[in-house]
């Protein structure tokens, strides 16, 4: 994890995002490549622009910061939701020192909750935090150590019923209900196809128990998109 100093602890990249922005003003590669080598002091060729937005290269942190200058956006605009606290203070602009007041802490506590990316913080705290930082769902649950027994309580909800498990997903995922009652009814569905795809042939069969065991592995990652589809249906799937 980047130092607890670095203003600059980005979340990853996002390709699509850097090419949607440079397509939305009209300019070539190579007036990007131009204004990214100014920025930076040192030749820089279109091809790598190129591989940035394939994504077939990474840029790192002073690249992205002048690439963003080059598409006059913030570096934010460039990659994908934070996933950790360090990356949610970056995302929204303030230093160590301005977190830990904003959120009633002492700056060595806010520096340790970022070196493990563990909150444990009062209610009161923890509305500060959500108010302040905005973290996404899945970094909020992550950073709280309760990712596992999210995964329990949505594995349960698939193979069983959804609805009686609203409750106790609120009270785990800072969201809507009704945002949750849609993610939980989709990850039901899906996987209840899968299940009635295991009962066909031996080859449907095995292919469907495969998919059904791999969606089940990875449930919190299905959950995620499809609260980001009820929250945010523009937004392109990352």
């Amino acid at each position: 994890m980047p130092p607890v100093d670095d203003q600059y602890a980005l979340p990853p990249f996002d390709p699509a995002r850097a090419a949607a922005v440079r397509a939305q003003l009209g300019l070539t590669l190579g007036q990007v490549a131009w204004a990214v080598a100014a920025y930076c002091g040192s030749p820089v060729h279109p091809g790598l622009v190129e591989a940035w937005e394939a994504g077939t290269a990474t840029p790192g942190s002073t690249e992205v910061k002048a690439l963003a200058a080059a598409l006059w956006c913030s570096p934010v605009d460039l990659v994908d939701e934070p996933a950790t606290l360090a990356q949610c203070r970056t995302v929204a602009g303030l230093t160590v020192n301005e977190t830990a007041a904003a959120l009633g802490l002492t700056r060595g506590q806010w520096e340790e909750a970022e070196r493990r990316n563990r909150w444990q913080g009062t209610p009161g705290q923890t509305d500060a935090l959500l108010r302040v930082l905005c973290p996404p769902p899945a970094c909020f649950v992550a950073a709280c150590g309760r990712t596992a027994q999210l995964r329990v309580l949505l594995r349960e909800a698939a193979t069983t019923w959804w609805p009686p498990y609203v409750g106790a997903l609120t009270r785990i995922v800072p969201l809507d209900p009704a945002v949750l009652r849609h993610a939980l009814e989709r990850l039901h569905l899906v996987y209840q196809r899968w299940e009635g795809a295991a009962g066909g042939p031996p080859g449907q069969a095995a292919r469907a128990e495969a998919h059904a065991a791999d969606f089940l592995e990875r449930i919190d990652l299905h959950l995620w998109h499809h609260v980001r589809e009820a929250v945010d249906p523009a937004r392109p799937a990352s």
